[in-house]
């Protein structure tokens, strides 16, 4: 009678790992459905790292606007400028001239990284100055112009900045006013560019689009 005791309790010792397993199967079942969030987590994250490294690099590069002049701390963009309504003119040669007869939202001036400032109008056209007018640094002088166009749902962008010469005359609180001479500009596609823009971050440099080269001649104002 002992042994047929034990021999009935044995196969309740195995039934555990029994009923486990399709547990275990299961939850490796489900393991490709996680690595979605994680993978765009992880995206993020090397995004913010690349920020990072590239402020990093700015404080030791730039020296005095980011060392001892600023208590050792990185600065803070502080406004210089908010413009709501303004026109820019782009004559292209031997072609058609664009009228641009309205800003973007937020488009301004702060301290840190300049102006930010793009006119849109009804032509599918857009154009946009950044980096003028910085205090800190990070601007470029009269700033750069990137022109965006929309062809047939295509989104087109030019990317070499040195093709425009950009001559801001004005720029502070009551108003933004200047010109740009641009020679050989290319449409390249919005999509194919590399992130940064430039090949700054390694990408390399983007085929243009199958489009003409043009010159232009560029005025543009803004107002608060």
């Amino acid at each position: 009678m002992a042994r047929r005791g034990r021999a009935s309790r044995a196969p309740h010792s195995l039934a555990p790992p029994v009923s486990r397993a399709p547990h275990s199967r299961a939850s490796h079942l489900r393991a490709p459905h996680s690595p979605g969030p994680r993978s765009r987590a992880r995206a993020v994250a090397l995004l913010g790292a690349s920020i990072a490294l590239l402020l990093v690099g700015c404080e030791a590069l730039l020296g005095t606007a980011f060392g001892s002049a600023q208590g050792g701390n990185f600065p803070s963009p502080s406004p210089i400028a908010a413009y709501t309504t303004g026109t820019a003119t782009i004559t292209i040669k031997g072609g058609e001239t664009i009228k641009l007869d309205k800003l973007a939202a937020d488009s301004g001036v702060n301290s840190l990284f300049g102006s930010n400032v793009r006119w849109t109008g009804q032509s599918g056209w857009n154009m946009r100055l950044n980096g003028a007018g910085s205090e800190a640094g990070f601007g470029t002088g009269s700033g750069f112009l990137t022109f965006d166009r929309i062809v047939e749902d295509q989104h087109l962008t030019t990317y070499d900045a040195s093709r425009c010469i950009v001559q801001v005359e004005v720029i502070d609180a009551k108003s933004l006013d200047g010109t740009a001479t641009c020679k050989g500009v290319e449409w390249y596609d919005a999509l194919d560019l590399p992130f940064g823009g430039g090949g700054s971050f390694g990408e390399g440099r983007p085929t243009a689009v199958d489009q003409p080269k043009f010159d232009a001649e560029v005025t543009f104002e803004a107002f608060p």
